[in-house]
């Protein structure tokens, strides 16, 4: 596989950027001061960050692995058919591993191309910056400062950046300025770093060759589970979200806008995955079950994510009561277990595909890979990789 630095490369890196607090398996939650906002271009202050973490070049280095590797496309190619464990003596085939085993695999295999796109964009940007610097008759240090400083953020671009996410920030303006300014800093350094891997692209040909990994496909139960859109797409998105979860309510948009893309070629089944401890998301995800009795599922689901500030003093009966559903048919489906059965199962089968956070994508039971990039275009990829291997 050939790899190209190019302009439009996503705006942020999918795979784990060192310096970033990891999120889940699969998943696009991360505990950070910020709440990641819609999914957005991370050059406009609207974008919400994953992590405010950000690890300082040592001297006489440039570390530029926060926002210079090229996406992976995964290959096609087939995992090898050699034994990789062998216990009780019966040998296992890594694809014949229980998928949650798969999927860490899977996972640890992307970080470890993604750290090798790291040393080698730090090799040549050091090399180039060398380079030139002996053409210019300039010390290293300072052709450093000029091509990768940045000005410290305003008070008024702090402050605006502030009131722009609010809603997702913990703390006052004054508690958490530092923590913006310092992510500011990040995100124009980013675009610096960007830019000049671009111009080393141009003027000296830069490309990385890695080898292909193989793409990873679990199995996953759609049977019974609410979907959109046409049931014999090419395409089917599965997404295992919590109720209670902000970045999975901000993912709706995302996905709207990826169904009326793709119309007809694609079809979403939403499962649950209720993690949040306060037991409340669960609840709300059972009384959807039972919604689902009524023809309901959709409304409910869509009302219950435009509630979710509010979730703590709301309970199911009352937002069944603003949708005009029957709440004794409610309430004996919600006494009678099976939507507990329901959801506990969608639990219990996202953690067996190695599930750990919220939202978490699957395209044809293809995972969507670590995202600290744009979501919309990171489930695109997939969707078109799929979509194009059907032709």
């Amino acid at each position: 596989m050939i790899l190209l630095i190019n302009s439009d490369m996503p705006s942020r890196s999918r795979a784990r950027e060192p310096g970033v607090a990891a999120g889940a398996a699969h998943g696009y939650g991360a505990n950070v001061l910020f709440q990641r906002s819609s999914p957005t271009d991370p050059s406009k202050e609207q974008s919400m960050p994953c992590s405010l973490s950000f690890r300082s070049p040592a001297k006489g280095t440039l570390s530029l692995s926060l926002a210079l590797s090229a996406a992976f496309i995964c290959s096609t190619a087939k995992a090898s058919e050699s034994p990789v464990l062998h216990y009780n003596n019966e040998s296992y085939q890594q694809q014949t591993l229980p998928p949650a085993v798969q999927s860490s695999l899977y996972e640890l295999e992307q970080q470890y191309n993604q750290q090798r796109m790291d040393v080698f964009n730090n090799y040549v940007v050091n090399r180039f910056v060398r380079e030139q610097a002996e053409q210019q008759n300039k010390p290293f240090q300072q052709l450093q400062q000029e091509l990768l400083s940045v000005p410290a953020p305003t008070n008024l671009q702090i402050e605006a950046f502030y009131n722009a996410n609010k809603a997702r920030i913990s703390g006052t303006l004054q508690q958490v300025g530092g923590k913006i300014s310092e992510h500011l800093s990040q995100q124009a350094m980013i675009e610096k770093q960007r830019a000049l891997l671009d111009q080393i692209q141009t003027q000296k040909g830069y490309r990385v060759e890695l080898p292909d990994l193989p793409s990873l496909r679990l199995p996953i139960n759609l049977a019974g589970y609410p979907s959109k859109g046409n049931p014999n797409a090419k395409v089917t998105l599965v997404e295992f979200a919590d109720y209670q979860c902000p970045h999975c309510k901000d993912a709706g948009p995302v996905v709207k806008k990826l169904m009326e893309k793709y119309g007809e070629q694609i079809r979403l089944v939403f499962r649950d995955f209720p993690i949040n401890p306060s037991g409340i998301s669960r609840k709300i995800a059972e009384a959807a079950v039972c919604a689902d009795q009524q023809n309901m599922y959709w409304p409910f689901h869509e009302l219950a994510f435009s509630r979710q500030s509010y979730l703590k003093s709301v309970t199911p009966e009352m937002l069944a009561t603003e949708l005009d559903m029957d709440i004794v048919a409610l309430n004996n489906c919600l006494k009678s277990g099976e939507a507990q059965t329901r959801v506990a199962s969608s639990e219990a089968e996202a953690r067996e595909l190695g599930v750990t956070s919220t939202p978490s994508f699957f395209v044809n039971g293809r995972p969507l890979p670590h995202g600290h990039g744009d979501l919309g275009s990171e489930i695109s990829a997939l969707i078109e990789q799929e979509l194009n291997a059907s032709k």
